[in-house]
């Protein structure tokens, strides 16, 4: 089984990576466990292009890799073993051109939960991964990073 978890730097990451670390053991055979941020793009060329191309690509990785470490921290201490990669382009699509190039069969990602009036105006990756990625999508939301902390609180 392949398990990708897809991480955006946030706590929501974080309770993503943690529900993964708590249920790792109930796999048999364990699971590839791997980890992706997607940057999105700079949506100003003529911006990129004051700053200069080798700028934009030092910012998109340093940025990336940061959010990556926040879910790598998570496995690294549970002694799961992960492979981390990072792409610029629209969340959704990377994802899902990811999942059907590398067989996934599971995406865990955190989900800030709005509600469905704010989704529906503001729209929402979370769901337009569950809409397009051709693989289960396990969503960790802010009342599991709730019962996180009240857990870790007592």
């Amino acid at each position: 089984m392949k398990i990708l978890v897809a991480v955006d730097g946030s706590p929501y990451s974080r309770a993503a990576a943690r529900y993964l670390a708590r249920t790792f053991g109930e796999f048999s055979p364990p699971p590839r466990i791997e980890l992706m941020h997607v940057h999105a793009p700079i949506p100003y060329p003529i911006a990129a292009s004051a700053v200069g191309k080798k700028a934009v690509d030092d910012y998109q990785r340093e940025t990336s890799l940061e959010a990556l470490h926040v879910a790598e921290a998570e496995l690294a201490k549970a002694g799961i073993a992960y492979s981390s990669s990072w792409r610029v382009g629209d969340v959704a699509a990377e994802i899902a051109g990811y999942v059907r190039k590398n067989g996934i069969d599971l995406v865990i990602c955190g989900s800030h939960g709005h509600t469905a009036f704010v989704n529906l105006a503001l729209g929402s990756v979370a769901t337009r991964l569950v809409a397009t990625v051709p693989a289960p999508v396990l969503l960790v939301t802010r009342e599991a990073v709730a019962a996180q902390r009240r857990k870790k609180d007592s």
